[in-house]
């Protein structure tokens, strides 16, 4: 015990770059958001009906842009923002943020919504209809107002039946007689051409009239997203505007990049892990142009589209996955079937002490991965014979990827 302390002390007493590299996370939300004051100025005149006439009406509005835009962190940072008005008026306004990747069905989403608001409902037992009746019930009872931000709402409408749908969409024609007591935001990656065929003609024309776009940004815009966090991020003179600009002219949409400044705050972070690696070393004092390129050509851009989505993996999911990386690693094939997966994935789970989920879940969790883009699968192979799913893989490094899976599992076994 007293060698682990003071390996624990040994690190955390070493030199390094970061002050704070937490800042420089997805999640981060910071107190100055660049470069988005037209959307909020939106969102203020959407929203404004429901401290003015609280409960006349349901307000919904759809956020949209590519990934890496600010669609999160604004709809986060208007949601804080919105209800400290709301306060200040004498109205007890509370915000919800619901992501549709880990919540991804309608029982789901209000579950973790009475959470969030902290409501005394059971958690099993109810249908979703049962649980949304009991949710509007406790607002009335309560005098309570909400605003829910269903994020990465693409996620559902792709995988939604359209009955959870019309729920969600159109509740209080579901609940005619209830206070319009919630509204909502939806935040969705891509553009609004592959939403509205999923919906009604009604709720989407009332959503275009309500339409927020997020645009890439330039590389300026990402200059001062990125100038921003190295402040709180690293020690003064650690990181020099040289980095800066060239990850921004890498990135940003009128220089020839995709204007994703969360790709941008990746490299960035990358980088400044590879220097302070090298610190530890004696090698580096500060990040490099060379650290950048490092981190660019090792590991992006496939790698940075992934990243968010495996934190909202569950725990089995992510063994999958883990599975399925270190099966096409020792085949070194480009496929591999399923049935090789799942006694890696047996091993796996076992080896952390938890009971390996069968056949059919397995498979709708390599369904599910397949959905989601992160990897491939076909029904037959050349040279063998028979129908069997076989498994592939993107072009992302499959050691780097292995890593960054083994550090969320770790993170979700600690909570």
């Amino acid at each position: 015990m007293r060698e682990i302390h003071e390996l624990i002390e040994s690190e955390i007493s070493r030199p390094s770059v970061f002050i704070d590299e937490s800042v420089l996370y997805p999640e981060y939300v910071p107190v100055r958001i660049r470069h988005r004051d037209a959307q909020f100025t939106q969102l203020a005149r959407i929203f404004k009906p429901i401290l003015l006439k609280p409960g006349s009406l349901s307000v919904k509005a759809l956020l949209v842009g590519p990934v890496g835009t600010g669609k999160t962190v604004t709809a986060v940072t208007f949601g804080r923002a919105i209800t400290d008005s709301a306060e200040r008026k004498g109205l007890r306004l509370k915000y919800a943020h619901i992501n549709c990747s880990r919540s991804n069905n309608t029982a789901s989403i209000f579950r973790d919504l009475k959470n969030q608001l902290g409501l005394p409902i059971p958690d099993r037992g109810l249908s979703a209809h049962e649980m949304i009746s009991g949710i509007l019930k406790i607002l009335e009872r309560e005098d309570l107002y909400a605003l829910v931000t269903l994020d990465e709402f693409d996620y559902f409408i792709r995988s939604s039946s359209s009955e959870d749908r019309y729920l969600i969409l159109r509740l209080y024609d579901v609940f005619k007689e209830e206070v319009k007591r919630m509204s909502f935001l939806f935040v969705a990656r891509g553009s609004p051409a592959y939403i509205w065929p999923k919906l009604d003609s009604f709720t989407g024309s009332y959503l275009m009239k309500n339409l927020v776009t997020f645009n890439p940004y330039t590389a300026e815009e990402i200059f001062d997203i990125l100038n921003d966090r190295v402040e709180l991020a690293f020690y003064p003179g650690v990181v020099g505007e040289e980095v800066i600009d060239y990850i921004s002219n890498l990135t940003g949409h009128d220089t020839g990049g995709d204007g994703n400044a969360r790709k941008a705050l990746a490299i960035l972070h990358a980088a400044g892990k590879l220097a302070d690696k090298e610190m530890m070393e004696g090698k580096a004092d500060r990040v490099t142009l060379d650290h950048v390129r490092a981190v660019v050509v090792q590991e992006y851009p496939a790698l940075i589209n992934l990243l968010d989505t495996l934190h909202y993996l569950p725990l089995h999911e992510l063994l999958v996955l883990k599975a399925i990386v270190m099966a096409l690693n020792v085949s070194g094939m480009d496929y591999v079937p399923i049935g090789e997966v799942e006694d890696v994935y047996r091993r796996l789970a076992l080896d952390l002490g938890e009971q390996p989920r069968g056949h059919t879940k397995v498979y709708m969790f390599v369904n599910d991965l397949r959905r989601r883009g992160i990897i491939l699968t076909k029904t037959s192979m050349k040279g063998r014979k028979g129908r069997s799913t076989y498994i592939g893989f993107g072009a992302v490094p499959l050691h780097v990827f292995l890593q960054k899976i083994d550090q969320v599992i770790q993170g979700k076994r600690m909570i």
